[in-house]
């Protein structure tokens, strides 16, 4: 009888507790957030720009350009901010003039050193709540840029039944050099870094689609923006874990999280807003947007 009753109580203690370290790593995700809003900002005072997605020798004024140029481009711009986030030692590990390991270019061109400093990890790019988390998935990130939004990309991959995209209205994506000026909606106002749980790493995939923290772009018909999004696709939209093929044909259209209800964004002025996976996708989408004009109100 005493057992029955201790199984009873602990059924009915067990969700509140589970409620309670969610509540504990949503905290911890959001304070992670704003740690890399502050190395933005700082990254912008030291360089008067906000960093770009990645650097390639594209123009992205012309037409197809994500889908014509060379296999992968130079570091993302979450490496380039590791000294803001008390990581020089390991941005120090990096040869800056390398590509990195990209989609299907696990190793092809990629220097060494490149190679390594990609199996260190960071975890200030990894929300708690994400069950691969941890030192079993090194190259995990969680924190995708925003590069714009809005249901037409400004290119796409053009590889058959390919669905990823790119875009240049937002505020970090290739080669951009984006200052407060360009934000005539105001920093306020517009995304800067997005929750994802679309992520493809190299643990437990067998495709041979790898990418992560550190992780090149590809330009060429297989086009794949790896570190950065746009808001195209209403948050949450896909599972996230890959039994959708969510994370190799949507990653780069959509955001979500381990969150129930929603995900956190990253504001341009550093702050943080958790949006509702309800948000109107009218107004969601022009949030990501730098310079519409458009009203921003609803989040």
């Amino acid at each position: 009888m005493v057992i029955a009753i201790i199984g009873v109580l602990v059924a009915l203690l067990l969700p509140a507790v589970q409620q309670a370290r969610e509540a504990a790593r949503r905290a911890q995700c959001n304070s992670k957030m704003k740690q890399i809003g502050v190395a933005l900002h700082n990254y912008l005072d030291s360089h008067g720009v906000l960093p770009p997605s990645t650097t390639a020798p594209i123009g992205t004024g012309t037409a197809g350009w994500c889908s014509t140029g060379t296999a992968s481009s130079g570091l993302p711009w979450t490496v380039h901010l590791l000294p803001f986030l008390d990581q020089q030692a390991l941005f120090d590990l990096f040869d800056l003039d390398g590509t990195s390991i990209s989609s299907t270019n696990v190793t092809a061109g990629v220097p060494t050193a490149n190679r390594n400093a990609f199996l260190r990890g960071v975890a200030a790019y990894q929300c708690p709540s994400d069950p691969s988390a941890g030192a079993n998935t090194p190259s995990l990130l969680s924190y995708f840029g925003v590069q714009g939004g809005g249901t037409t990309p400004d290119c796409n991959a053009t590889g058959p039944g390919l669905t990823r995209v790119f875009n240049v209205n937002g505020m970090i994506y290739t080669n951009s050099s984006i200052r407060p000026a360009h934000v005539t909606d105001g920093m306020s106002k517009v995304f800067m870094v997005g929750e994802t749980k679309y992520q493809l790493t190299p643990r437990g995939r067998a495709d041979g689609i790898h990418m992560g923290w550190a992780s090149s772009d590809k330009f060429d018909a297989w086009a794949m923006p790896t570190t950065t999004a746009s808001a195209q696709m209403s948050i949450n939209l896909f599972p996230g874990d890959g039994s959708d093929h969510d994370t190799i044909t949507q990653q780069s259209r959509v955001f979500g999280s381990h969150h129930e209800g929603g995900c956190h964004f990253l504001m341009g002025d550093a702050a943080i807003k958790f949006v509702s996976e309800n948000i109107d996708e009218s107004v969601y989408f022009q949030v990501a947007i730098r310079d519409d004009l458009e009203p921003k109100e609803g989040l």
